[in-house]
């Protein structure tokens, strides 16, 4: 009738994701086959390292120097190490505490190593300092050596040493305690003879401090020059 509205229900709404398949076959479904395994190693093909830029190349060899002061080819520094650095008469005078207070090597290290052909102990030198960073000093090697040379020796390290090394340290004990008593101090060195061999004694009365020599080691390494 005219002038009345009719209702016109919409279609009903369509979804993307909505299955409109009206095939009478059900999805294929999937199947995850296994991998195989070998029976044998994995190997990878060779790698021609010749060829890689990661190709192995020797380090450069380091090159280390030690200190003017000490070096035994230009020092000027001969004092006897029997005697503490700190107060001992020395030609010329010790030196200034700048020279002392400077590095022992070039690069600086945080250890240094002193040998001698005299006896089999390796002495080790480290900062006197404790903060971060510090390196061995000149002062450092002077009275690590008079230290480490004032040490007793041992019995089994007498033992393991050879006989006439070891006779000629105590000839050497004998001569240093004599030498007291003739300074006028018989308390010094009757207790010098008590207390026995000193590592001192294997240098064989050679006191004279004569600097250090490089070493075919590593330059961490120095050998002790002594003379009479």
């Amino acid at each position: 009738m005219p002038g009345r509205m009719r209702y016109v229900q919409p279609p009903p709404a369509e979804f993307p994701y909505a299955s409109t398949s009206t095939s009478p076959y059900p999805s294929p479904t999937y199947a995850v086959s296994p991998l195989s395994v070998s029976s044998g190693p994995v190997t990878t093909p060779p790698f021609n390292h010749t060829r890689s830029l990661y190709a192995c190349a020797p380090l450069p060899a380091l090159n280390g120097y030690i200190h003017p002061a000490l070096d035994a080819h230009n020092t000027h520094l001969t004092y006897d190490v029997s005697y503490d650095p700190s107060c001992t008469p020395s030609t010329p005078p010790i030196f200034a505490p700048r020279v002392l207070a400077e590095a022992a090597t070039t690069p600086s290290l945080p250890c240094v190593t002193v040998v001698s052909d005299c006896f089999p102990w390796r002495i080790a030198v480290y900062p006197s300092s404790r903060k971060a960073g510090a390196y061995v000093t000149v002062a450092d090697v002077l009275h690590t050596i008079y230290r480490e040379l004032h040490r007793q020796v041992r019995p089994e390290e007498l033992q393991s040493a050879p006989p006439r090394v070891v006779d000629a340290a105590r000839l050497a004990h004998f001569s240093r305690c004599n030498r007291l008593a003739q300074a006028g101090d018989p308390v010094a060195a009757q207790s010098e003879a008590y207390k026995g061999i000193r590592r001192i004694d294997f240098l064989q009365g050679r006191h004279k401090f004569s600097g250090l020599l490089s070493t075919a080691e590593t330059p961490d390494v120095w050998q002790l020059s002594v003379a009479s």
